[in-house]
């Protein structure tokens, strides 16, 4: 039980800008009961293998029960290691957490009743149908830049604790031979699923020691959403297998974006010569600060705009930008040229090895 905040915590938040936990000290305590169903699920899987059933041949209502139970676990613990670890990382402050915490805290613990209401109803009725699309996708991080410490260390406690508790589901179906094609198929797909976030987890796990730079910092935390989600996915694939067939398979990237460099370019060609219309037409002109029209975000780089429109610290470094701008006219008219430039097609967005675009620099809330 988290202790009561003292005058000095007060202060200490105050100072820090930090939010009052009560709402999600609220949350957390009623949703323990997630808990309860999760061990429910368990003696389901083995009151099950007792009676001679699998996971191919649970009942629906039953499925219905351990996926939902599965998602309120996630969301559950999500939002506990989140709120732990961050009054682990700042014990002046418990009982507050920075406003971006509170906001994604919120965002979890606000879908656990939804699933565990769910998983009471199934539980109940044998002739229960789910009344939602699934496998369900986890609600969205928060983004902002760099992530907080906390962040990171609440998402690899996370991801250990669900890690752990999918190895006994696993397990479970592992003992329920696939009597069809269809179920041969939906079992590989269920263990490529796991094989990849074990995968993802582990690396994340590796990577991270004490505090990590930066760059660590950032791939740690690539790694481990993925994993996250990736467990996500597979809990809910444990608990009705039949849904790994609805998938729906990842692109195949070009072969020519994959390739080696030496076997797509032509060594003896000239070095690249922009057309004459590059700089010699007169790109359409961008409005200046101070003049109707004028946006700030027009050198930030597009997939990212509207994280960056949300994130406070990233709206003060575009209006310094301006502001210390020695000549925006020029900035602005190279803009114009690299716009006109990407509209023929003369340039285009750099892409990594599997044809994804790389984005923009790290922290730098422009292209």
């Amino acid at each position: 039980m988290t202790p009561k905040p003292t005058f000095w915590n007060r202060m200490c938040a105050a100072m820090a800008g930090e939010v009052s936990a009560d709402t999600l000290e609220a949350y957390r305590r009623a949703s323990l009961a997630v808990y309860d169903a999760l061990d429910h699920s368990e003696q389901h899987r083995t009151t099950a293998k007792s009676e001679g059933k699998n996971a191919w041949t649970l009942g629906t209502s039953t499925q219905a029960e351990l996926l939902c139970t599965w998602n309120a676990f996630v969301l559950q613990t999500l939002g506990d290691r989140f709120l732990e670890a961050d009054y682990e990382n700042d014990p002046q402050t418990v009982g507050f957490v920075p406003p971006i915490t509170a906001d994604q805290i919120l965002v979890f613990y606000t879908q656990v009743e939804p699933y565990l209401s769910r998983a009471q109803q199934a539980h109940h009725n044998p002739d229960y149908k789910l009344d939602i699309a699934v496998p369900a996708q986890l609600p969205p991080w928060s983004e902002v830049e760099p992530c907080p410490n906390a962040h990171l260390i609440g998402m690899l406690e996370a991801m250990r604790a669900v890690r752990e508790h999918t190895e006994a589901a696993l397990l479970f179906l592992n003992d329920s031979p696939p009597q069809t094609e269809a179920q041969t198929k939906s079992l590989n797909q269920i263990r490529q699923i796991h094989a990849a976030a074990q995968f993802k987890a582990r690396y994340a796990d590796d990577m991270m020691s004490g505090s990590p730079s930066r760059d660590v910092h950032e791939r740690v935390e690539e790694h481990v959403k993925d994993a996250i989600e990736g467990f996500f996915l597979l809990g809910q694939l444990l608990a009705m297998p039949e849904l790994a067939t609805k998938l729906t398979a990842p692109p195949i990237p070009n072969p020519s974006s994959g390739a080696p460099i030496s076997a797509k370019t032509d060594w003896n060609a000239p070095a690249y010569k922009p057309s004459d219309t590059l700089f010699n037409a007169t790109p359409p002109r961008l409005p200046a600060p101070n003049e109707a029209g004028f946006d700030m975000w027009c050198l930030t780089d597009p997939a990212s705009l509207d994280k960056f429109k949300n994130d406070n610290e990233a709206r003060r470094a575009v209006k310094t930008l301006w502001q210390l701008d020695p000549d925006p006219r020029r900035t602005l008219e190279i803009q114009s040229e690299i716009n006109e430039a990407v509209r023929k097609g003369e340039i285009t967005f750099a892409l990594d090895r599997y044809g994804k675009r790389l984005g923009h620099f790290f922290c730098a809330p422009w292209a």
